[in-house]
Order: structure tokens, then sequence, then C-alpha cells
């Protein structure tokens, strides 16, 4: 229970980091993203980081950004499935599909801004194309027992878990003999940015659009297939209410945010790392990651954020978020000819830096 409590806490404020965006010089930016594996160091550690640069020295039209962006990662991460032979989800199964995966990542973006944004210094519209590549490699898990995740039973390795007569489309990116995936990816973002958005404050609104395209011509070249579209629709409202801070830092702000997130995603072969981002029990805390993994879903995620004090380092602050999260999914399930619905709900507190 101890192991299970620490794991918890270590993965919520892990889970939560990122390495902020800031200016290298006038021209270039950096960005970057963390995971991390809950076996090693019980998810102490990042197992998995990736980097954005960007550049915008270049301006196409005037007083408008226009931005080229390059992306680099690559690490390992675990995924866990509770999906039975029909493709439904089952979170009785005592022996889920787990398996580590060894991904490489890299991406080419294009940003282009028009008008200026209500809230000044920034654009109002913001138009993106974006490629993105992938190579990923799927090995039995690490972990050979999961009695801490409720289960008395050995983990399976991948291909005993498919000789059980798993259908070849549930899990298509990982099937195979070298359980090897190359992917591609195509992304197109429509946004509108009026939000005042600091280390400790947020006002205003931001709403995006993204279409995401993978088509099986770009995706079949190893022994995993994929194919699939997938559409997103978010908007994120926010209101400072209360901010403490004196000349050289911010002390203690209370922030409401509300985020609200419509979904779908499809198609003949939808590999496992989408169905983490497309799957209902991923957007509601306090759920498993790839689970409740439908069509379409609507999410709704309310904020109380208390932040402060920042830590003294450029773009580090402690905060607190009371929440209470709300979502409907329904459809299929993914890579199946079966339908479901689910409703979850969730509220509690998360720790994150």
């Amino acid at each position: 229970m101890k192991r299970k409590l620490l794991s918890l806490l270590v993965l919520l404020v892990i889970s939560a980091m990122t390495i902020g965006a800031f200016d290298i010089t006038d021209d270039w930016t950096l960005t970057g993203t963390i995971d991390q594996h809950p076996e090693i160091l019980i998810g102490f550690i990042p197992t998995y980081g990736e980097l954005t640069v960007g550049y915008k020295g270049l301006e196409l039209m005037p007083g408008d950004r226009t931005e080229f962006q390059l992306s680099a990662g690559g690490g390992y991460v675990e995924r866990r499935f509770w999906i039975n032979k029909e493709g439904n989800e089952d979170k009785t199964m005592t022996q889920p599909l787990t398996f580590d995966a060894l991904q490489i990542t890299w991406a080419l973006r294009f940003n282009q801004g028009f008008l200026e944004s209500p809230v000044g210094g920034k654009d109002f519209i913001t138009l993106s194309l974006g490629y993105e590549g992938r190579y990923e490699k799927a090995f039995n898990a690490i972990a050979d027992e999961k009695k801490s995740w409720g289960s008395l039973h050995a983990v399976q390795t991948i291909d005993e878990f498919f000789s059980a007569g798993m259908p070849d489309r549930l899990f298509e990116d990982i099937r195979g003999a070298r359980h090897d995936y190359l992917g591609t990816n195509f992304n197109f973002q429509f946004k509108l940015d009026s939000m005042v958005d600091t280390l400790t404050t947020n006002d205003g609104y931001l709403v995006t659009f993204d279409i995401d395209w993978s088509p099986l011509a770009l995706n079949s070249g190893l022994s995993g297939k994929a194919d699939y579209y997938q559409f997103t629709l978010q908007g994120v409202g926010a209101k400072t209410l209360y901010e403490y801070k004196t000349e050289k830092m911010s002390w203690f702000s209370i922030v409401l945010a509300n985020r609200l997130r419509v979904n779908w995603l499809s198609g003949e072969y939808v590999p496992t790392y989408v169905q983490k981002l497309g799957s209902l029990g991923r957007q509601v805390r306090g759920y498993s990651n790839y689970t409740y993994g439908t069509e379409f879903y609507i999410v709704n995620n309310f904020d109380i954020r208390l932040t402060g004090p920042d830590m003294g380092v450029d773009g580090l602050a402690l905060r607190i978020n009371l929440f209470f999260d709300m979502g409907y999914g329904c459809g299929k399930y993914f890579n199946t000819d079966n339908h479901g619905s689910n409703f979850l709900a969730s509220t509690g507190a998360q720790f994150t830096i």
C-alpha cells in the first residue's frame, strides 16, 4: 500500500511537469515535454523526452508571426489495455495486455499568424500545418508480476496474449513477428487566442480545432499498420480571481479555468499510442490511460488553481489543482465493429510543478 501511494504521488508530480517554452534569442524558441515508465524507479525519472526548436526570424506577413518548428524525441514507456476478445472494455480482466514501447519521434510544423489578439502581444488567429513521423518497437513488459496493481497473475508476453485468440485488428501496430511500426501523420490546426497566460495567472479564452490524418499507404512499411483520422475541438476559458505579488515574485494566485473538449477518432487501424490520446479515461482525471476508448467523447474539466510561490527559477512554480471532471463517450470501440457508451466523473486534487 505504501508503495502504491508513493508511486501515485510521484506520478502526479512528474506527469504534470514539462520543460517550459522560452526564447533562446529573438528568432529562436525551445520547448520540451517528458514522460515516464512507472516500473523504472516508480516513475521518478523521465524515460521519454522531446524537444522542439522554433525559428521565427522570417516574417511572411508584416506584424504577424511566421514560425517553422522541428521536433525530435525518444524514450521508453509502458502501455496497458483492458480489452476482451470482442474489443470491448473489460476492467475485470486479470491479465490485461501490458507491454513496453521504444519510441522515436520527429516532426516538422509551419505556423502562420493573422490579426492582433484582443489581449495584445500575440496573433489572434494561427493556422498550422504539420508532419509527424514515428518509429516504435514493442517489447515484453519489464515487470513480471503486477501485485501492486491489484493482479495476482504474472504479466503475459505479447505473443502469449495474442495466442489466446485476440483478433489481429485490435492491436495491428504491434502484431507481426517483429512488433515494430513506422508511421506518418499529417496535422492541421486552427487556433483563436485571446488568453493572457502567465506563470501564475490566466485570463481570457483559447479555442483550437485540429484535424489528424494517417493513411494506410504511409503506415504499413513494417509489421505494424495504422489507418485513422481524428477531429478535435477544444475551448478553454479562465479568470484570475486573486493574486498577491511583489516587485520580484508572485506569492499566491487563485484562477478558475474550464476546458471543454470534443473528439472524434476513427479508422480501420487506430494504433496504440493514438488510443491513449483518444480515450475517455485519459481525459477524465483519475482513470487509466488507454481505457474507455470509443470513437466519440465530450469532456469538461473544471479547475480551481492555487499557484505559488514561484520557485525563483524562470518558468517554475508550485500549484494545487482542485478539479471536477465529467465525460461521456460512445460509438465503436477502437478497431472493432462493436458499439458502447460510457459516462465518467471524478473530483479531487492534483499537486504539480
